[in-house]
């Protein structure tokens, strides 16, 4: 997903997939953190459809932009990985019980990355608040980290640090997909831009040679005509 930003502006036109993943996982951060003495397979059910749904909008995604989007092969094939997992985590819940702090650990760490690298795609194209961006990456490769290196940590830990870490990574979602509908639209400006100054210029030198044409003496205005024609026989 680091690379989105950087390519063109056709590829932003599916911000909003960014968008629906933000408010999805926002609410599951909510229900999750809503309920901490609920029971730990309720939060494996919401990790497992979370997981399914972000690796659907990927895949979705990827394909839609397939023309556009350079290396669109890995985030298909991400989504796809996703996808496996939610339904292995459905179809087999004891599984997703005993690793569940592995399993979210490690999803919200690859997501912590990918949102680190966009940091500095937005950096590049001279988003300014993009540190903010980053703070949101580093700050979700913490909490998953510490539910990797720390899984005995008890059911109620894992439950808080799962909400705060899907909370997290919706509203690096959604800040994403409005920052992408954003360069599209500052992109399209300045192409636009781009085209009048160049007609401008051509117009204002197409003057130029007009008046200047018209300056001449009627003898250099036929030797001009002359040799136009004489280029036009040899081309």
């Amino acid at each position: 997903m680091s690379n989105i930003i950087s390519q063109s502006i056709h590829t932003i036109k599916h911000w909003w997939l960014f968008l629906l993943s933000g408010i999805l996982l926002i609410l599951g951060s909510v229900y999750v953190f809503s309920a901490p003495q609920e029971s730990y397979l309720s939060l494996a059910w919401v990790f497992s459809i979370l997981v399914f749904a972000n690796g659907i909008s990927n895949v979705i995604f990827s394909i839609a932009n397939r023309k556009e989007l350079k290396g669109w092969g890995w985030y298909l094939t991400g989504g796809i990985f996703e996808i496996l997992i939610g339904i292995i985590l459905l179809s087999y819940p004891a599984i997703s019980i005993i690793l569940l702090p592995v399993f979210i650990g490690f999803w919200l760490l690859f997501r912590g990355i990918n949102i680190i690298g966009n940091a500095f795609e937005l950096k590049n194209i001279g988003v300014l608040d993009w540190g903010w961006f980053l703070l949101f990456g580093v700050t979700l490769a913490v909490v998953a980290s510490s539910m990797i290196l720390l899984p005995i940590i008890g059911h109620i830990t894992v439950i808080i640090l799962t909400a705060f870490g899907l909370f997290i990574l919706g509203i690096a979602n959604i800040i994403l997909s409005f920052k992408l509908k954003k360069v599209k639209s500052l992109t399209i400006d300045k192409v636009d831009q781009f085209k009048n100054k160049i007609k401008s210029e051509f117009n204002n030198l197409k003057k130029e040679v007009i008046n200047n044409y018209e300056q001449l003496s009627e003898e250099e205005k036929l030797k001009i005509d002359q040799a136009f024609e004489k280029y036009e026989a040899n081309s």
